[in-house]
This record gives C-alpha cells, structure tokens and sequence, in this order.
C-alpha cells in the first residue's frame, strides 16, 4: 500500500471537488490510499477577507505535511496543485537534500506549481520564482505553458506581484509592511524588464502580461483536467498513469 497525500489549491474545498482530484480518481484504490493535508490553503484575503498571509499558510503548511509523512506507516506520494504544489515542491526539496532521511517518499507530482524550475519550461517559469528539486524519487512538473502560475514569462511585471503579495493578510499588515521593507533592503525582487529604454519591448511585455493575467482569470490555470498534455490524456489523466506505474 501507498498513501497519496494532497495539498489542494488556494482557496479549494476539501474533499473531491479539488483539482487533485480528478488525478486520485484514477488511481488503483487497491494500491493507493488518499489523505488530504489540512493545510490553511490561504493567500492573504483568499479566500477568506482575514486569512493568513501565502507565506505563513506555507509555514505552517510545512509542518502539518512533514508530521504526517513521518507518522504515516506506507510510504507517500506527495502531490500539491498551485499554492498547494509551492508546499509540496518546498517541502520535497528539503527531504531531496537529505534534510528529512527517514522519511519515504516515492514520487512527486506538482500541478501549477508556482515556483516551476526553469528547466523544466525554457519560455519561463513559476510566477514566484525558480526552486529545483532533485532527488532519487520521480518529480512530475504539470505546467500547461497558457498558465501563467507555472510558466511565466521571463520578464513579466506579474513577477513583481507575486513578490509583493507573498506575505499580504489584512489580518497582520504589520507584518506585510515588514516583509516589503525587508525586500526593499535586501534587494529581494524577482527581474522583471531589463531595458526600459526600450519601449516597444516594454509595451509588448506589459501586452503579455495582460494576456497572461485574463488568461488566469477564464480558466488557464484551472483546465488541467481538461486540456489534453500528452497521448490523448489530459494533465490529470497522464500524472495519475505516472503514479499508478509506482511500486512498493
């Protein structure tokens, strides 16, 4: 027996109607059994006005998703879709560095994952940033290249909210204020534009940026089950092959 442990995305229900759903319907239940990880799945007012900041929900996120890796008697399949993929891509890097040596862990799979290495898209990549893996287990990397979350152009001014809104909650402004300032000292910005001189690249790239950003808003980002990836298969469909192939 496996266990699949899920992390869903910002703002998504427990249960059956998250998008890491429509992967764990497919797998063998004689094989797999699913347990979702209760993780706050907040980013700032989303989707509650006073929630927890995207980076504290990832704080504390962590230690909910490492205590129930350690206590769970199967080995484990991680698998997070956006918000819930930057907790479990963050949280499988430190056991791929060693940090972690007891626990098992057999596989990966990361759907929008917001911190998508640039290897793995060469037009872009996670709209957070860039965070690598490694590992001796198999890591799967969903990033439709129309979604903006998981392959964001290179320059794109987006980068730039994503940035500042990483520690955005109307519950502790203090804190956010803090975070900006620490940014602003430390020169913690993601490039965006590199040559402002130019200005018909500029007005291209702030072009994209708005076709990236309505794109976003009607379904780029939440089509993964059903928009074809590969063999006929949708992204969903292709990664839950990808982990039914997985043995004890």
């Amino acid at each position: 027996m496996i266990t699949v442990l899920r992390c869903r995305g910002i703002g998504e229900p427990m249960g059956d109607e998250s998008m890491l759903a429509n992967v764990t319907k497919h797998l063998d239940p004689a094989r797999f059994r699913v347990r979702e990880v209760p993780w706050s799945a907040q980013y700032g007012p989303v989707p509650a006005p006073l929630g927890s900041a995207f980076d504290t929900s990832l704080r504390e996120g962590r230690k909910i998703l490492l205590d129930m890796i350690a206590a769970d008697p199967y080995p484990v399949i991680l698998k997070g879709y956006s918000g819930g993929a930057a907790l479990v891509g963050n949280v499988a890097a430190e056991i791929a560095r060693g940090e972690h040596p007891s626990l098992d862990v057999r596989g990966v799979g990361l759907i929008s994952d917001p911190l998508s290495p640039r290897v793995v898209n060469r037009e872009g990549w996670g709209i957070a940033g860039s965070r690598w893996i490694g590992g001796s287990f198999p890591v799967w990397h969903m990033s439709d290249p129309a979604d903006v979350i998981a392959c964001c152009p290179v320059d794109s001014p987006l980068r730039t909210i994503a940035d500042q809104t990483a520690a955005m909650s109307l519950a502790d402004p203090r804190a956010w204020g803090a975070d900006l300032i620490g940014r602003l000292r430390a020169g913690r910005w993601q490039a965006t534009i590199r040559d402002w001189r130019n200005i018909p690249a500029v007005l291209r790239t702030y072009g994209q940026a708005i076709n990236d950003a309505e794109g976003y808003l009607t379904g780029d980002h939440t089509s993964y089950a059903h928009r074809i990836y590969r063999d006929g298969r949708t992204y969903t469909q292709w990664l839950a092959d990808r982990i039914n192939e997985i043995r004890e």
